[in-house]
């Protein structure tokens, strides 16, 4: 016997997972747009879209800067940049509809390569998991659904729920809090750099997924750096789970 029992269910896209009984004292918090969901070109499309309607030019390098924070940071800097009238908040719910009608519209979410395996492996080792996303609530549990991998998470927690949005902390100390666990015993996943900065500020172990759908985004600071989600990367993910020398 291991010390301790696992129980077994069977999970559509994941196969037979046995999962432990016991739980690892390290917490895994993903991002989830460019790291579960490969949904930023999507986003950029509709983005670019509005913007053409308004009458805004952005370059691509500029666009891409916006990955990864709150849209009422964005909308705000573009109304006031190009001396858009529509009301902040107007502008905000076009884009969360768009969103919204887009995904919806959608029968498959795309996921990122190797992501779902990465979730079962951590299901299996008995860690503690949850979502820390700026988006809006509706579109959380709308792309979580779609991707049939809701229910690995604990907690999964929006821009909307704090009062501050990447790159302050307050998201990943909220999502530590619901999982019960101490900030420094967590690891974050992220894509961008408000993301990593609000990890880090967190004082949490933070590792960069280098999306190439999410732009170049400049992911100095990470703990370590990930170009995927290949075997090789998973086993650096659990390496870090396992590890004793962080608490």
């Amino acid at each position: 016997m291991s010390g301790f029992e696992r129980e077994t269910f069977s999970e559509p896209g994941l196969g037979l997972i046995a999962v432990t009984t016991m739980k690892t004292s390290k917490a895994v918090i993903f991002d989830m747009d460019g790291v579960l969901a490969d949904t930023e070109p999507i986003y950029m499309g509709i983005t670019r879209d509005l913007f053409a309607h308004f009458g805004v030019t952005l370059p691509s390098e500029q666009l891409f800067a916006y990955v990864g924070i709150p849209a009422s940071r964005m909308w705000s800097e573009i109304r006031s940049r190009f001396e858009l009238r529509q009301p902040l908040s107007e502008l905000i719910r076009l884009e969360k509809d768009r969103q919204l009608r887009d995904l919806t519209d959608r029968k498959q979410i795309p996921e990122i390569p190797g992501v779902r395996q990465l979730l079962g492996e951590l299901t299996w080792m008995g860690t503690p998991m949850a979502v820390a996303s700026s988006s809006s609530p509706e579109i959380v549990e709308l792309i979580l659904s779609k991707l049939a991998i809701r229910h690995l998470f604990a907690e999964a927690v929006s821009g909307r729920d704090v009062a501050q949005g990447k790159p302050a902390p307050d998201i990943f100390l909220k999502a530590a809090a619901a999982l019960g666990v101490e900030p420094q015993n967590c690891i974050v996943i992220e894509d961008s750099p408000p993301g990593l900065a609000g990890a880090k500020r967190a004082g949490m172990v933070c590792i960069g997924f280098a999306n190439p759908n999410s732009g170049k985004q400049d992911l100095t600071g990470a703990d370590l750096i990930l170009n995927d989600f290949s075997p090789e990367s998973r086993l650096k993910v659990k390496g870090l789970v396992s590890d004793s020398s962080f608490s």
